[in-house]
């Protein structure tokens, strides 16, 4: 029987040239989360992170947005929601 994974997803605007140093910077922050880019739509990510680690998305997320223009959460969405982009492709 499969266990359902418990996650908690935050969708978060991301100027398209700066997804990957986003990325960089949500890892160095101690991994808090998994970052992922939504697909057919690369301004856009999210943040995929345990119930444990979510509430400190909202500081990290805070802090980058000072370094980067135009970051800044949209939602919460449901993991059932999400559209990931298949980066093998």
């Amino acid at each position: 029987m499969k266990k359902p994974i418990r996650a908690r997803v935050l969708l978060v605007k991301v100027p398209r040239k700066f997804v990957g140093l986003f990325t960089a910077l949500v890892d160095g922050s101690g991994r808090k989360a998994i970052v992922r880019s939504k697909e057919g739509d690369r301004d856009k990510v999210y943040l995929i992170a345990t119930p444990d680690t979510y509430q400190d998305l909202f500081q990290i997320v805070e802090n980058i947005s000072k370094h980067i223009p135009g970051v800044f959460i949209l939602e919460e969405v449901s993991s059932e929601d999400m559209q990931i982009e298949d980066v093998h492709q």
